[in-house]
């Protein structure tokens, strides 16, 4: 009777521990499914955002690159928002005789400057447009800082006077009749071809003129203003460069910044051929340049656009940029570049300046890069004090090619005026065809840390978000194995259970039989 009753509570005991047992084992493989159901979503999320981040991060930019009313680019475009600096150098001549003087001695001109002027851009009269394009105007503002300039406004600069010398460039195919009446007129109000003026004359503030003057109501000049200066009535105008139409960016992203028409043309009247088509953009306005060798961009003071091109790869606060740099057909007059001989509209000259007479209300201005660097060795023939230099007046434009932000600008010329004999202008009778060098100007802008460090995160957040999305589907997979060991250490600890609950069994039975 004993053995009965023993064998009836072991068996009692081992289907109350086998159920505990198959409770126990539920509860866990609940757990485990749980676990490989949750692995298994990271898993699929991570690996659906990592492959598709490539075109989510391409839509972002799409979002933030172009212009829009509320799109980043927007508000770095509509106001200049980094330090950007106007240097000018004045060059003054130490030998003004030299100029009417037959004993050969060539005009000797010095190097005056920086005068810096801390320059502000902003962009008005704005109208969206339906086309994806928009209009506006570009007001500058310059506020001089003594500072940072080697010399003050009030330092006089003696020259060629540029309203003698334009009198004189207008009439030269003018009958000879014409041009001895204004020689009798320049003399009876003593007008000078050398005059010395100040720096601020000359450049913003202006200085009135008899020969203007009398130009203008003869309409001998086309010359729009009361007074002279480089800069006069220039300084907070919205007008004065004009009307721009410029892509948005928003149907192509690679157009963003692309100027469509300048004064409402897409053309200008002052070049034949492809040389009067406006283009490129507008130089604070970039698209993204993947693998351009050239660029473009159009200056509304020559009424043109300039093309440099690829040199390199520079680093700027972190940043990689490339490079691009004048070269010796910036200013090629079709000998080297056959499309750029619709320049010489009023005959070629030798490479290395541009003829802007007829952009210029057709006063003798010629531009060039400063010290006539990498112009032809003859603009240097019959003067003294030209110092080119590489390193000191090449133009470059570094950009960041996957957002198009510039990093560095230094965009400088040269402003010349043509002086030639004249039988019938005394002042210019014994005078040597020259290119009279009268200042030349550069234009920096270099970005900040702050708004490096922002481009820099848009530039990770490729690779970041690949490496952060690809990294979640690593730890879904994670856990999916361990949910998968779990799994099988509990079927291991199971198996284990039904041996030694089938060994209690066993032994039951051999002592019953007993």
């Amino acid at each position: 009777m004993f053995l009965i009753a023993s064998t009836f509570l072991i068996s009692d005991t081992t289907y109350v521990t086998s159920s505990k047992l198959s409770s126990t084992m539920l509860k866990s493989w609940k757990k485990v499914v749980i676990i490989l159901i949750v692995g298994l979503i990271i898993t699929i999320c991570g690996l659906t955002l990592g492959i598709l981040w490539s075109t989510i991060y391409t839509s972002i930019l799409g979002s933030q690159l172009p212009l829009t009313p509320t799109s980043s680019n927007y508000k770095l475009w509509e106001e200049t928002p980094i330090p950007m600096y106007l240097k000018l150098y004045m060059f003054n001549l130490t030998n003004p005789e030299t100029f009417n003087s037959p004993n050969g001695t060539k005009p000797h001109f010095e190097e005056m400057g920086p005068y810096v002027f801390r320059e502000v851009d902003y962009k008005v009269q704005q109208t969206w447009n339906e086309n994806n394009t928009i209009t506006y105007q570009r007001k500058r503002v310059w506020h001089f800082d003594e500072s940072l300039s080697a010399g003050k406004l009030s330092d006089n600069v003696t020259n060629i006077n540029p309203v003698t010398a334009s009198v004189a460039y207008m009439l030269r195919h003018k009958k000879p009749f014409l041009r001895d009446i204004t020689d009798r007129i320049m003399h009876a109000i003593k007008q000078k071809l050398i005059i010395t003026k100040t720096v601020n004359q000359l450049l913003f503030e202006g200085y009135n003129d008899t020969m203007l003057t009398i130009a203008r109501k003869l309409k001998i000049s086309k010359i729009p203003m009361d007074k002279f200066g480089w800069f006069y009535n220039r300084n907070n105008s919205a007008t004065y460069d004009g009307t721009f139409n410029m892509l948005t960016g928003m149907s192509n992203m690679l157009e963003l910044g692309m100027l469509k028409s300048w004064n409402y043309k897409d053309k200008v009247d002052y070049y034949r051929g492809e040389c009067g088509v406006v283009k490129g953009t507008n130089g604070d306005l970039w698209p993204p340049l993947p693998d351009n060798k050239t660029v473009s961009f159009f200056v509304s003071d020559i009424c043109t656009s300039i093309t440099v091109v690829y040199a390199n790869t520079t680093i700027h606060e972190g940043l990689t940029g490339v490079t691009y740099t004048s070269d010796d057909t910036i200013f090629d007059n079709g000998t080297k570049v056959p499309s750029r001989r619709c320049y010489c509209e009023e005959g070629c000259i030798p490479s290395g300046a541009l003829n802007i007479s007829l952009c210029k209300w057709g006063a003798p201005a010629f531009i060039s890069l400063p010290h006539f660097y990498l112009a032809d060795p003859s603009y240097r023939e019959n003067i003294d004090g030209m110092n080119p230099s590489k390193e000191k007046h090449q133009l470059s434009i570094s950009i960041e090619p996957n957002t198009g932000v510039p990093l560095k600008v230094s965009a400088q010329l040269q402003l010349n005026l043509l002086i030639e004999p004249d039988k019938y202008l005394s002042m210019f009778k014994h005078l040597k065809k020259t290119f009279v060098p009268m200042l030349w100007f550069t234009q920096e802008a270099y970005l900040t840390p702050s708004y490096a460090s922002k481009v820099k995160f848009v530039i990770i957040l490729q690779s970041l978000g690949s490496v952060t999305f690809f990294g979640i589907a690593g730890i879904g997979i994670l856990i999916i194995f361990i949910g998968i060991f779990v799994l099988v250490r509990n079927n291991w600890k199971g198996e284990d259970n039904e041996v030694l609950l089938s060994r209690s069994s066993t032994a039951e039975f051999t002592n019953n039989d007993g």
